[in-house]
């Protein structure tokens, strides 16, 4: 009897629609040919050996004053948008960020994977006119720091980035200045 209701259950589900939405189809599709024309960002400087390429994990882009912000896996790029690219778009300024080792270590301590334990830049920001305000995961300890926009300089000491930036590169985030507030 209760095989029966069950069946009847199931039957009645599958005429009145409720199953598994089908997945959806993509909008469009861009075919390699195609996008093979375009330039792409590789994360080297022209003439660097291109076999051995490292992986980038991008985590954010922005555009300020004519120049392209690309925050990755413990590195910020800049990219001179007059400058013309045709097959590989090349940094012009590169900034890297790496978690401390001991904080490495004390992520490898809390069971994480290695790929995990690095500086994943989450929150970039333009803080004034000539101040940038990064924040990465810090190998599962946020920190911030502030940097100089034109040159990439470091600024001031570096601080908490908890309540500002996300432990894990995985998750999303979201970041403003409404005044000098975050």
């Amino acid at each position: 009897m209760r095989s029966e209701a069950l069946l009847l259950y199931f039957t009645l589900l599958h005429f009145a629609g409720a199953g598994f939405p089908e997945d959806s189809e993509p909008i469009s599709i861009s075919h390699g040919n195609y996008t093979r024309q375009y330039p792409v960002f590789v994360g080297h400087k022209p003439g660097r050996n291109t076999t051995q390429r490292h992986r980038l994990d991008i985590q954010l882009v922005m555009v300020m004053n004519r120049t392209l912000y690309v925050a990755a896996r413990d590195h910020i790029y800049t990219v001179d948008m007059d400058t013309s690219h045709t097959e590989e778009i090349y940094f012009s300024k590169k900034l890297t960020w790496k978690s401390r080792q001991a904080d490495v270590d004390t992520c490898r301590m809390k069971g994480k994977h290695k790929d995990e334990c690095h500086n994943f830049i989450k929150v970039l920001l333009k803080r004034n006119e000539d101040t940038l305000f990064i924040c990465g995961t810090n190998a599962f300890n946020p920190s911030c720091r502030n940097y100089k926009m034109d040159t990439l300089d470091y600024l001031e000491e570096e601080f908490s980035g908890m309540a500002r930036c996300p432990y894990d590169a995985k998750h999303a985030n979201v970041a403003l200045f409404a005044g000098v507030m975050l």
